[in-house]
Order: structure tokens, then sequence, then C-alpha cells
């Protein structure tokens, strides 16, 4: 399971949508675990050849993006990227170029460049299992992804 904050969701879509080309988008969630539970505290977006089908990053790149990692005590968490339209399965090349092969790795694809809100139910949540990718019913969301308000406030306003 993993737990990001409102802030962060948000942020990372903002910086996506910001894009002046409509080509596709890459970032990583970092933070920490704590025991089967992995908590966001950091979204890392890498230096990446960005193109209107696919993104690709380099090794080198893809080794600065996770200098800070070991400096902090963080690990990589997730991999999130934006597709062209609504579709949200991962593609041959997805499947290939994967932040991590890894079984119980998650990558996160965004409909339609992350332009007009993103919600966790347009995404498609992929689990990487021994042999290959799954794509997650939106039914099991909830058991690897949850989206958590960063902030609550009681009472009136000062």
């Amino acid at each position: 399971m993993i737990t990001i904050p409102t802030c962060h969701w948000r942020a990372m879509m903002r910086r996506f949508a910001a894009a002046t080309k409509r080509v596709e988008q890459v970032g990583y969630f970092d933070g920490y675990e704590l025991g089967d539970h992995g908590i966001v505290t950091t979204i890392t977006i890498p230096e990446a050849r960005l193109e209107r089908g696919y993104f690709e990053v380099s090794p080198e790149a893809m080794s600065a993006a996770g200098k800070h990692l070991r400096q902090l005590g963080q690990v990589r968490l997730a991999q999130v990227h934006t597709h062209p339209g609504t579709w949200v399965d991962h593609s041959e090349h997805d499947d290939e170029r994967a932040y991590s092969q890894r079984a119980g790795s998650l990558s996160i694809v965004l409909p339609n460049y992350a332009r007009g809100g993103v919600f966790l139910e347009d995404c498609g949540i992929h689990v990487r299992e021994e042999d290959d990718w799954r794509m997650l019913s939106p039914e099991e969301y909830e058991s690897y992804l949850q989206i958590l308000p960063a902030m609550f406030v009681f009472g009136g306003r000062v």
C-alpha cells in the first residue's frame, strides 16, 4: 500500500499539465517504507526524452534522479507517467522500460497528459507480478494506493 498526500498528487498534476508540448511526462513517488506501507514524501521528475507516445529515461538520468534516495534514506515507491488519450493500460514499451521489474512494483498511468484534473479512478494502476505487469481492477485500487488529505481544518477561519 502506498499513501500519497493530496498536496503531492496535485503538485504532480500541475507540473505534468503545465507542459507546453503535448508529450508524455514521467515522475516517481519517493518516500519511506513502514513495513508493507509506503509513504510518499517526494515527487521526482527525471530528465527524460519526452515524446507524444512514449518517454525514455536514460540510465544516467535514472541514476541522477535517484541520488537523493540513499542520502535521505528513501526508496522509490512507484512510477507515474501520462498517456495522450484515455487509454491507461501499459504499452509494450511501458512494460519493458518501467523503472523496476521487481515483483510488487507499481506503475501508474494518467490519461490525457494529466490535463483537466485526474482522479485516481481515471488512472491505470499496474503491479509487476513475477512474469509480467498486470493492470489492477478499480476494486483493487484502494489496496495498493490511497490519496490522503494533507490538511484538516476544524472550526472557524481566523
